[in-house]
């Protein structure tokens, strides 16, 4: 009757020992106790917070630009001029250029205008510009030569200028430069034409 006795007592003894081997054992959830939903993480996911947006340089304004005609990168070909219009950041702020800038033959500060606006060319490079402070960029104005049309279609005139806007409702600057022009070009011809702005000076041999 020892034997089962010491059996017993031995039995008791290697439980007692493997339970504190293995640390504290849970204590069992009574009535009404949730635990944490199948799946569910106990780490709280922090809530995201404000992400930073990269600033947005505001649109140039006249005031902030010298708008020049780069007569020293200017060109021909086939009846045309090419001729760089220069934009310099004058501003301590960077600012925005537009893809094109709209450009008109003027007869002065003041007006009026002479003929349609530059038509835009080559759209698949148009682009937006950010010109920080110190900085140029360009756009190519082509000129097709007035006498190239017959006076009786073309109206022939000269205009004392180029009025140049960069954003709708915004005034325009007043770039003097006399250039001959037509007061009322043939239908569908482009005397005057506006290429997209770049980065950076004009370069002479590089007319598109």
């Amino acid at each position: 009757m020892d034997r089962p006795r010491s059996l017993t007592a031995a039995a008791l003894a290697a439980t007692a020992l493997a339970v504190a081997a293995c640390g504290s054992i849970p204590a069992t959830a009574g009535p009404g106790a949730v635990g944490p939903s199948p799946g569910a993480s106990s780490a709280v996911s922090p809530s995201p917070g404000p992400s930073a947006q990269p600033a947005i340089a505001e649109s140039c304004s006249p005031s902030a630009l010298t708008i020049s005609l780069d007569r020293s990168a200017a060109g021909a070909a086939a009846g045309s001029s090419y001729v760089p219009l220069e934009f310099a950041n004058v501003s301590a702020s960077p600012c925005t250029l537009p893809s094109y800038p709209s450009v008109t033959f003027a007869s002065g500060a003041a007006g009026p205008t002479i003929g349609p606006a530059a038509v835009q060319q080559d759209p698949a490079a148009a682009q937006t510009v950010v010109l920080a402070p110190g900085q140029v960029a360009h756009s190519w104005l082509q000129i097709v030569a007035a006498a190239n049309y017959p006076p009786a279609s073309c109206d022939p005139v000269t205009a004392q200028g180029l009025l140049v806007s960069l954003k709708g409702g915004m005034q325009a600057s007043f770039v003097a430069d006399t250039v001959p022009a037509c007061a009322q070009p043939p239908t569908g011809s482009a005397i005057l034409s506006v290429f997209p702005v770049q980065a950076g000076q004009a370069q002479r041999g590089t007319v598109p």
